[in-house]
């Protein structure tokens, strides 16, 4: 089984001097120099979206004589398969979009880089404060695969419940602390004439995650844990139980708005903004998604998904994920360089242009702190920092793509009427249980 976690590997290697005075002498490894950078090398970097060369001044401010111009474009695997294939791969990489590239495979193959060397090198903000130790916890896990770092996802992306805070100010509802609290609101809000709740019908894996993070909050990180590690009766532990069933509420209750189940992610968000819709379950990316249709008077805001009682394992605990993964190429001409510009990217100012410029956070720790935002990113970012080290992560889904689409799919159909709580729960763990004997699937585990 293959073991998919951050390890430790110890301190910088050392420079190579050549010992050939025709050819150049490498700089010595310094704090200030920890991978031993030619200043007068290009570096090679192309990216996906914008804001992943914003490193780029940072990098020519300290090596004037570097040249580095990224290159943006959303076709990377049509453009950097035959880079790869042929030997010759950028230096940087960011991988986002439809045609990203599969990060898996691209190990498999042995393409990438292990970047612990980066994680353990002196930070661009201190020299005495190591990267790793500058960014948020749980976060380098989804760049790792059996042991090595081959990737840092770089956007910290925040899963919550969307709301208008103007329409709660108006009706003076308050958030809700307690899952009962929420089903109280819902029953006031529609009362109000307001569809209560709605996801995406047709996407039903917002659901699922809903489920999970009640899940994790209710019994600790162990629950899905356990569920990405593909343990024995993993999905009949009681706090996954207690969750489904605390959702399920929604609909027994009548609190889902009409017609949910047809709404794909922007037909359900749309009617949120339109004020139809008083909750919605979501990452904080949906700020970016429904640029321009958000009425300037919303208040768009977050909260967290809250608890099923009053005193639950990780009062504080939010599911945060790490995407848009950076990389260095394995047979990368100015590897160096490229692992000297993600050391710039992960920055504290890089991270804090980055958030200010593209409404995403990042995994560099307080980057974000002090920043002028609106209520959406602000929101999200408050409940970053209030949540502390009890951020809920999982993995399986991002493993094991088709059974996190079947257990969504089984979700879907329990709110829909189509399951009972225990046929949901006998159907996922089956799958899991059949996955877990696949010996065709290459398995993961975390500790």
């Amino acid at each position: 089984m293959l073991r998919r976690r951050t390890l430790l590997q110890g301190a910088l290697a050392g420079a190579v001097l050549s010992g050939c005075t025709s050819e150049p002498v490498a700089p010595p490894v310094s704090k200030e120099n920890p991978f031993s950078v030619d200043g007068n090398a290009p570096v090679d970097l192309v990216v996906s979206e914008e804001y992943g060369g914003f490193a780029a001044a940072a990098y020519r401010k300290k090596y004037a004589a570097a040249v580095v111009t990224p290159k943006v474009t959303a076709q990377l695997s049509d453009q950097l398969l035959p880079r790869f294939a042929a030997g010759n791969p950028p230096d940087v990489v960011l991988s986002t979009g439809d045609d990203k590239l599969k990060v898996g495979r691209l190990v498999k193959e042995g393409q990438l880089t292990d970047l612990q060397q980066l994680l353990d090198a002196p930070s661009w903000d201190n020299p005495d404060t190591a990267v790793k130790d500058q960014l948020l916890p749980d976060m380098l896990d989804f760049g790792s695969y059996d042991g090595a770092q081959r990737t840092v996802n770089y956007i910290a992306s925040v899963y919550g419940i969307w709301y208008s805070a103007s329409l709660f100010q108006r009706n003076g509802w308050e958030v809700p602390r307690t899952w009962p609290d929420l089903l109280a609101l819902g029953a006031d809000m529609k009362a109000a004439g307001l569809g209560p709740f709605m996801y995406a019908g047709t996407h039903p894996y917002y659901l699922l995650e809903l489920v999970l993070t009640l899940a994790a909050k209710t019994g600790g990180p162990d629950v899905v844990r356990r569920i990405d590690n593909l343990d024995e009766g993993a999905w009949k532990d009681e706090n996954v139980t207690k969750a489904i069933t605390a959702v399920g509420e929604l609909t027994k209750r009548g609190l889902l708005a009409p017609g949910t189940a047809d709404f794909d992610h922007i037909g359900s968000q749309k009617r949120l903004l339109a004020s139809k819709v008083g909750m919605l379950p979501c990452g904080n990316w949906l700020e970016n998604e429904m640029k321009g249709l958000i009425p300037q008077d919303f208040a768009l805001t977050m909260f967290a998904v809250p608890a099923l009682d009053s005193s639950p394992a990780l009062a504080s605990g939010l599911h945060v994920a790490a995407t848009a993964p950076v990389l260095v190429p394995d047979k990368a001409k100015n590897k160096a360089g490229g692992l000297e510009y993600l050391r710039a990217l992960l920055s504290a100012d890089v991270a804090a242009q980055v958030t200010s410029e593209s409404a995403q956070l990042t995994i560099v720790r307080g980057a974000a702190d002090g920043l002028e935002m609106g209520s959406a990113l602000s929101s999200a970012r408050d409940l970053l920092a209030s949540a502390g080290d009890q951020l809920i992560t999982w993995y399986f889904d991002d493993w094991y793509p088709e059974f996190a689409t079947a257990a969504a799919a089984a979700t879907g159909q329990f709110m829909a009427g189509g399951l009972q709580q225990s046929e949901w729960t006998a159907r996922i763990q089956a799958a899991a249980d059949k996955l877990k004997q696949d010996n065709a699937v290459t398995k993961y585990h975390r500790d």
